[in-house]
């Protein structure tokens, strides 16, 4: 936020949609980092090198893993994604796995 830079994943070699962008250049003026009660300047748009999904299908799963991957280490928003073009499906299927786990608990614990 205080650098006005939006980052964002594309997984599908997609530009994010005008809407979006719009949604999030107010959002970020109104609230922007300075005291000042609003901005008029426009963030920077960053695309995230990451990996890229196959198929059409993958989405979620590849967003997910490469979130996952942003938390255990920050510098990969910034820096190229160690080279790698797509996910193994072994990487894929932790993720998938994770979520199994996650909403498991969430059942048990609300039953």
């Amino acid at each position: 936020m205080k650098k006005m830079i939006a980052y964002y994943l594309d997984p599908m070699a997609c530009q994010p949609c005008d809407d979006l962008k719009d949604i999030v250049n107010m959002a970020m003026r109104i609230n922007p980092p300075e005291k000042q009660k609003t901005s008029k300047r426009e963030p920077t748009w960053v695309k995230v090198v990451c990996p890229r999904q196959p198929g059409s299908v993958e989405c979620g799963y590849y967003v997910m893993r490469y979130m996952k991957e942003i938390i255990a280490n920050p510098n990969q928003l910034t820096s190229k994604f160690c080279g790698k073009k797509s996910y193994s499906e072994m990487e894929i299927n932790e993720v998938r796995s994770d979520w199994v786990m996650l909403v498991t608990q969430l059942i048990i614990t609300h039953v």
